[in-house]
């Protein structure tokens, strides 16, 4: 209602500021419209005034006996109206009087204003609620068909207006999420990371942040420092802007990740983020009564996730432990092969370049089972399963070849190489085939 209030206001003062001829303010009768900004216009009693009365702010009397030949337009200011009008009364803002005298012989329109009516004024036309503007203005057809069946008017200009307002306010939000991963992504990913990790604070820590605004807004006022409330408040903003865009690129991560199956660039991802927070929100927010909350709690997680991390710059919860979280935030494809350069140089495992132990010397205990052979659990079930429980059964299937084991479901080259290279680790020496022998 106060954005289509604010549109009608401005509209009608552009109109009219192009209608308007300058003239110089006078009770004397004129021939012509007369247009009263910002002034003090009295029409005194018995004067005669033919054509249309523009108002626009400023203080106005219409006396007893005085007469206006055509419409009366108000746009904010105060009139009190003893005389006649012959036209129309547009009241748009403002406080219009009229007193028991007053006749106005067309409409009373007044949307968004307060009118005083006396019981004694005379109103021959209708009182409606729709605007009106001077210079446009569409006289009623003979009626042609019953009232109850007269078309209704639809403007299109105040919805074009919020569509207009809507999509800019979204391509702002898209552009400032874009913008922020930009310029601070690891502060991004801090604040996203501090969500993760302690929701619940965070949210204690917004509410609290919001009520030392509130408090402090009040304290500041009373002490007579307001030059203050003005850095106070754009912290305040700031915090909370921050949050939200970071806010909105966690969603954008959680979008790609659980909708997409996929990884898009933090920019997209913030970008498409913001994008459908703002869209849920601004939805969520048109419901009656109750929309309010859900944006407000949202908003309290945002600011808790800027004054937690200082706007990205600590990690959430503390720890005692230097910061190490800075390397590992990769955005480019770039960095994530640099970050993977040392972990590709591998070194021999050092069992596999210790030398091969004496065997000759150990003693080989038949009844120890394979455990000790730390092969892992899959090899060990598939040959507990093969019914081979103890060393010595392997040794002894061994002895028959190597096909002796492959022969076994689920045993294969990968798993032998492992068997005997455990059994060498252990000290037993592998048994030849009897045909080799």
């Amino acid at each position: 209602m106060k954005r289509t209030k604010n549109l009608i206001l401005i509209i009608a003062a552009l109109i009219i500021s192009v209608l308007a001829y300058p003239s110089t303010v006078s009770a004397s009768p004129l021939s012509e419209d007369r247009t009263i900004i910002g002034e003090s216009y009295t029409l005194e009693s018995g004067r005669i005034l033919d054509g249309d009365l523009n108002v626009i702010g400023g203080v106005v009397q219409i006396e007893e006996n005085a007469t206006i030949n055509g419409d009366v337009f108000v746009l904010g200011g105060l009139v009190t109206i003893d005389g006649t009008i012959k036209g129309d009364l547009t009241a748009i803002g403002g406080t219009v009087t009229l007193h028991n005298t007053a006749i106005v012989k067309g409409d009373l329109i007044s949307p968004v204003s307060y009118i005083n009516i006396d019981p004694g004024a005379t109103i021959l036309g209708e009182q409606l609620e729709t605007a009106a503007l001077p210079g446009i203005r569409v006289d009623h057809l003979p009626s042609i068909r019953p009232q109850l069946l007269r078309p209704r008017t639809w403007n299109l200009w105040p919805v074009l207006s919020r569509a207009a307002a809507f999509l800019s306010t979204t391509l702002v939000m898209v552009a400032l999420g874009a913008f922020l991963l930009l310029i601070m992504p690891k502060p991004a990913e801090r604040m996203a990371a501090a969500l993760h990790a302690a929701p619940w604070h965070l949210l204690g820590y917004g509410a609290l942040t919001a009520v030392v605004m509130a408090s402090s807004i009040v304290l500041v006022i009373t002490i007579c420092l307001i030059p203050l409330i003005a850095l106070v408040g754009m912290a305040f903003i700031l915090a909370l802007l921050v949050g939200w865009l970071a806010l909105g690129y966690e969603l954008g991560k959680m979008i790609a990740r659980d909708i997409f199956k996929t990884t898009w660039h933090p920019v997209l991802t913030a970008a498409i983020g913001n994008f459908v927070l703002y869209l849920v929100a601004w939805g969520v927010n048109r419901i009656p009564c109750v929309g309010w909350l859900p944006v407000l709690i949202t908003m309290l997680f945002a600011l808790g996730m800027a004054v937690t991390t200082l706007f990205g710059t600590y990690r959430y919860p503390r720890t005692a432990e230097p910061d190490q979280d800075q390397e590992p935030v990769v955005l480019f494809e770039k960095d994530a092969q640099q970050s993977v350069v040392i972990p590709e140089v591998k070194e021999a495992p050092a069992p596999e370049i210790q030398p091969k132990p004496v065997v000759e010397e150990v003693t080989i205990e038949p009844d120890l089972p394979i455990e000790v052979l730390n092969l892992g659990g899959r090899i060990n079930n598939i040959l507990t399963d093969a019914g081979l429980t103890t060393v010595r059964e392997v040794l002894d299937r061994l002895e028959g070849g190597d096909d002796a084991l492959l022969e076994i479901s689920g045993f294969g080259e990968k798993s032998l190489a492992d068997l005997k290279h455990a059994l060498v680790i252990q000290g037993y020496e592998i048994p030849r085939p009897s045909d080799e022998e």
